[in-house]
């Protein structure tokens, strides 16, 4: 399912689709840094453009996430910081977001997604490519509700 990520990704870069409106805020606050917790060190990841990423949740989402034992409740937030792909620390400043919050029903696997440029600006909510790459890892023992990498 991860080929279906390239082969779409210029189709929707061109089409623009899934634009947000100017009155899209990001799910998560500007001061996030100070009560998320990283649960995935820096990385490379080949579905994210090929940016380096590290991976954050906040305090609702940090037992659901590592031990994969209880739902993650509604409003919890798994962020990943992503880096140029040349900064191996994941140590400059951050390019954009990428960051689900877990919803009350089960449209769009449960949870709310969006891109969040460096400005804060949301470029992208619920965008199709991201829930169809998270389609195909919500089960243990690579993926846990949606999530798709062990931690």
């Amino acid at each position: 399912m991860r080929w279906l990520h390239f082969a779409l990704a210029p189709a929707f870069a061109l089409g623009g689709v899934a634009a947000c409106g100017e009155d899209a805020t990001p799910v998560f606050g500007a001061d996030y840094a100070a009560t998320f917790t990283e649960v995935r060190n820096c990385r490379s990841s080949s579905d994210h453009d090929l940016h380096r990423i590290k991976v954050l949740v906040d305090p609702a989402a940090h037992d659901p996430y590592t031990l994969r034992t209880t739902a993650f409740p509604v409003g919890a937030i798994v962020l990943k910081e992503e880096f140029d792909f040349g900064d191996t620390a994941c140590a400059g400043p951050v390019i954009e977001w990428t960051v689900m919050q877990k919803l009350g029903s089960a449209e769009d696997l449960g949870w709310i997604w969006q891109r969040v440029a460096a400005d804060r600006s949301v470029t992208t909510e619920n965008d199709p490519l991201c829930i169809t790459c998270h389609t195909s890892c919500g089960i243990a023992p690579d993926g846990y509700d949606g999530t798709c990498a062990m931690p």
